[in-house]
């Protein structure tokens, strides 16, 4: 079984047939939303597509958020495992919002802190800014989601033991393909972001996520069997490291 760690379900015409082809392919999908309320309408769809898990999300982009949506962040947080798509964007596209996107994150920081969540995190043009606020935050374990900065931003995400996932367009890059290759094979993950990837002239769907592990079987050297089992090896040791956090949090109390 294959996991992807980010795609936007919703986002697809046919989320279900999509869903269902992953489920065909051996796929389970954490679908990322992009702010509460659209968590909190998916939750009902959701519920019937049995290898899909929504994720809450509070997308950076999006900043300033209305106060609706943050409150609603809050008071959904412990209906779900799973937290993203959350972070930073100091890109040409987001810098103009970034101290109120500083602000959302903080607050989405300091609502999940210590409860054990997995998170997908955007993080363009803003990596040590997202890692700075991490690390005050108390969130040991995260999952960096598309990373696109410098190599030395990528060697701080790993060395500070947080996740990598990875897509088809990153190891389509001349950039990131030898920069992936040489990261620990035990910090990386899988993810489509789906739809906004492209395989060939479409849209990219969990379902081809079994091409992505091809290309890292040759990047490694080794099977595709081989990478699955290490795929899933770094998702239950992420787990268990989220699991270590609750229990210290809770013998601290």
């Amino acid at each position: 079984m294959i996991l992807d760690m980010h795609c936007h379900l919703d986002r697809y015409r046919d989320p279900a047939k999509v869903a269902s082809e992953a489920a065909r392919a051996g796929v389970n999908i954490i679908a990322v939303t992009n702010l509460p309320s659209h968590f909190q309408q998916g939750r009902t769809p959701v519920a019937a597509l049995k290898n899909v898990r929504l994720s809450l999300g509070l997308h950076p982009l999006l900043a300033p958020h209305s106060a609706s949506e943050i409150t609603l962040f809050t008071q959904l947080a412990s209906a779900t495992s799973y937290i993203g798509e959350v972070g930073l964007d100091f890109s040409k596209e987001g810098v103009a919002t970034k101290t109120a996107q500083i602000e959302s994150f903080e607050h989405v920081l300091e609502v999940i802190e210590k409860q054990g969540k997995v998170i997908s995190i955007h993080s363009r043009g803003a990596e040590e800014t997202v890692l700075q606020r991490l690390k005050v935050g108390r969130i040991e374990t995260a999952v960096f989601h598309w990373f696109s900065g410098p190599e030395s931003a990528l060697v701080q995400v790993v060395d500070s033991g947080h996740y990598v996932s990875v897509n088809g367009a990153m190891l389509d890059s001349k950039r990131m393909r030898p920069l992936i290759a040489s990261l620990p094979k035990a910090s990386l993950l899988l993810e489509t972001d789906g739809p906004y990837t492209k395989t060939g002239s479409t849209a990219a769907r969990p379902a081809h996520l079994r091409q992505v592990v091809a290309e890292l079987a040759v990047l490694w050297g080794c099977s595709p069997s081989d990478v699955e089992f290490q795929l899933a090896t770094n998702f239950r040791t992420l787990l268990s490291r989220l699991e270590a956090d609750k229990a210290l949090e809770g013998n601290s109390a």
